[in-house]
This record gives structure tokens, sequence and C-alpha cells, in this order.
């Protein structure tokens, strides 16, 4: 883990993706690169390189019994990392159903609206500035190159052939030099 932890140390400085005071909640499904970002999460506050951390896990409703056994492997990991976790489940079906939008796209926009929801009620909560609080995803290297081929595969406008940003807003992916396997 210390090779990850070094490289998400070079990219949070080389990209200033997350001040060392800032609040940081980590977007973990319970996958193996979210398990991974929590305990980089952990290890980067525990080192004093960013401020307080919480965990956020949204449940989509999407996998029956295997998306509530992620919500439990979550929980239990937040556990024992010692990170407070916000949950947050989302009939993404049937909110895809009814707006008639794709189920992928839904659950993305849903995700991410609760990821701000969370990040202000933590920067609340710590009493530290919600400007300078951050949103930490797990995409990595492997993510970054999926994510160019598709764009070019699908085609897309003028700007939007490039790969994944280091920064979007409050969204940051400090593991975009690592890849899967690491």
């Amino acid at each position: 883990m210390t090779d990850v932890l070094e490289k998400a140390r070079a990219a949070i400085a080389a990209h200033d993706l997350a001040a060392k005071d800032a609040a940081v909640l980590l977007m973990v499904s319970g996958g193996s690169d979210s398990t991974a970002l929590a305990y980089l999460g952990a290890a980067l506050h525990g080192a004093g390189d960013v401020g307080p951390v919480a965990m956020l896990h949204v449940n989509h409703q999407l996998r029956g019994d295997d998306a509530d056994g992620d919500e439990r492997f979550v929980a239990g990991l937040a556990e024992l990392l010692h990170i407070p976790l916000f949950v947050c489940s989302i009939d993404i079906a049937a909110e895809a159903a009814r707006t008639h939008e794709n189920v992928e796209a839904v659950a993305r926009r849903e995700r991410y609206l609760a990821a701000n929801e969370a990040l202000r009620s933590m920067c609340l909560h710590e009493a530290v500035p919600l400007a300078a609080g951050c949103i930490l995803t797990a995409h990595t290297a492997d993510d970054r190159i999926e994510n160019f081929y598709m764009r070019s595969i699908v085609g897309t406008g003028p700007g939007g052939f490039r790969s994944m940003r280091y920064r979007n807003g409050p969204v940051v992916r400090p593991l975009l030099d690592a890849t899967r396997d690491e």
C-alpha cells in the first residue's frame, strides 16, 4: 500500500487536490478500488495530510441481497477504520423509469447529489469550510484509459475528447496515477 499511498500523496500535491485541513468524503461502494481508497483515506488523515474524513456508501437497490451485502461490508469497514459513515439508499430503477433516463446516468447523478449533500453535512458538523472540502473517488489509471476509449468510440463534441480529470469541482481522483492491480 505504501507505493499507492505515495502516488496518491504525489497526485494530491501536484494537482492541489486537498488541503491539509480539508474535509474529505470518500465514496466507497465496497469494491476493491473503493476499499483501497478507504484505507488510503484513513492513512492520509492519520498522517495529517488531510483533515476530517468520512465515507459515503450509496445503495442503488439494483442488485438485491448483493447490494445489501455491500452496504453491510462498507459499514463494517467504516467501523474498522474508525471513519464516520453516511449511507444512502435510492431506488434507482424506479427513478430511471419515472424520468425515462438511462439507469447508469441516474445512478451517477443521484450518487453525486448524495455525495455533495453528505459533504455539506460533514463540513457543517466539523466546522470546516465547504469550499475546501472534497469528494474522493477511487478512479484509477485503468478507469482513465477506459473512459478515454469510450469517449472515442461513442464520439464527443469539441472539448469532450479527453480523459478523466484529477479534479472536477469538489470531486477529486487521487488514484489516477495508480493501476487497479496496484
